[in-house]
């Protein structure tokens, strides 16, 4: 979303407030599935906590829990910047490594200072090719003539989204996700800006269709963390996948056709509205016929 905000020069704040609504909502049809995933599975239950391990728990996860509140609630109340967050984030995670779990000596500091550095690097000569690409096919007009080879221009905006959820997860699948960002948010902007649809609702559907595409196969950048950090074979990771792609890209279109899953938290965050209006709004209820 950071780096969809600064391309497309849309509101950060805006675009972490429009992702609660898909975010919930994908939560709790995950869990819908993983139950019915363990029913039909006989999947064991574990033995019943104790107060005193539940007490332990919420305490263990108390604290980790404070970064959405420092990263949303110190955006968005205004405190510091997106760039600044993520430096309180990490300073937040070095002290909760060393103070509160005691999980990190100051000798580890260096060895995963090194190895954020070499990712970071990696990551960086990807974003300069990606960029210097995306330039080369601007000024060659390539993306204008796909484009018009597809007649976008005469699209409505449901099929506008639709193009660009497809280009988005697509390219998710076999390049880096914020590489695909850099090249393909510059050529749709023009597209969205003439259609009238909201940067914000676009930035919320492009993350959902990154995040899709790093998770499809072949080459989706994800199953491979999941294969080192899980430690399991390709074909075993890629065969749990196609249940939480269906049900992602169902919230995709659900997103579509109903943009108040995203907006609605948005607008009664930064909009001068009440709930009651956006209610009204989203049923097509003048306020004349609600009193």
């Amino acid at each position: 979303m950071i780096i969809y905000g600064i391309v497309a020069k849309t509101s950060i704040p805006e675009l972490f407030i429009a992702g609660i609504g898909p975010g919930l909502l994908i939560l709790f049809l995950f869990s819908i599935y993983s139950i019915i995933y363990a029913y039909r599975h006989n999947i064991p239950t574990e033995p019943k906590a104790t107060w005193k391990e539940r007490a332990i728990a919420l305490y263990k996860a108390l604290w980790p829990l404070g970064f959405p509140f420092i990263i949303v609630g110190g955006i968005f109340g205004g405190i510091f910047s997106p760039t600044e967050a993520a430096a309180v984030s990490v300073a937040y995670a070095i002290f909760l490594e060393g103070v509160v779990f005691k999980t990190m000596k100051l000798k580890d500091l260096y060895a995963t200072a090194k190895s954020t550095g070499l990712v970071t690097g990696v990551v960086f000569i990807l974003v300069g090719a990606g960029a210097g690409f995306a330039w080369v096919l601007s000024f060659a007009q390539v993306p204008q003539e796909i484009l018009d080879a597809i007649g976008i221009t005469s699209m409505s905006s449901y099929e506008v989204l639709f193009v660009i959820s497809i280009a988005f997860f697509v390219g998710c699948m076999f390049v880096d996700p914020i590489v695909v960002i850099l090249v393909l948010v510059p050529i749709f902007a023009p597209v969205v800006n003439s259609v009238g649809l909201d940067p914000v609702l676009v930035g919320t559907l492009i993350t959902l269709q990154v995040a899709i595409g790093s998770a499809t196969p072949p080459f989706g950048c994800d199953i491979f963390t999941a294969i080192a950090v899980f430690k399991r074979p390709y074909i075993e990771v890629i065969k749990g996948t196609p249940p939480f792609i269906i049900i992602l890209l169902s919230v995709s279109v659900a997103l579509i056709f109903v943009p108040e899953i995203a907006l609605f938290l948005r607008d009664l965050a930064f909009r001068d509205v009440t709930a009651l209006e956006l209610i009204q709004n989203m049923f097509g209820l003048a306020p004349e016929v609600s009193k």
